[in-house]
Order: structure tokens, then sequence, then C-alpha cells
């Protein structure tokens, strides 16, 4: 289902487990955010994965990408 263009997309409430905070799920994580175009996909990140893991995730993220996740987080966050 498409969102409506102003909808607020909910954000996973789970805990991040051990197995979420793995170098190897990180990663992972990392790859997901590099890949993210738009504020769109990376909200629909944070309905997938926990805060936890997206808040470490992003401490790898460099470069432009890092500036389009901040620019992308406060519209979301102003949403």
């Amino acid at each position: 289902m498409i969102p409506a263009e102003n909808a607020r997309l909910p954000i996973c409430e789970l805990e991040a487990t051990p197995e979420w905070l793995t170098i190897e799920a990180i990663y992972y994580v990392v790859e997901c955010i590099n890949d993210c175009e738009n504020m769109l996909m990376l909200a629909q990140l944070r309905q997938i994965f926990p805060r936890a893991v997206l808040t470490e995730a992003s401490r790898y993220v460099k470069g432009q990408q890092r500036q389009n996740l901040r620019l992308w987080l406060t519209q979301l966050n102003n949403q």
C-alpha cells in the first residue's frame, strides 16, 4: 500500500536484540541507508529496523548521503 503524500509512516517500536547489533547486521543496515534515494525510502526503513540499529548504522554513513539523511530525518520528524 502506498501511503498518502502527507501521511506519517509508523516507526518500528521493537527493541534491538543482540542479533540486530552484530557488525554484520549493522553493515547490512548501512547498505540499506546508503541505497536510500529519498525521504520515503528512509521512512520505510524506519518502519522495518529498530531505532537503535538505525542510529548505530547511521554513524557509518558518509559524505553526501549523510547530508541527505540529516535533511530527510529533519523533514520526517517535522511531519
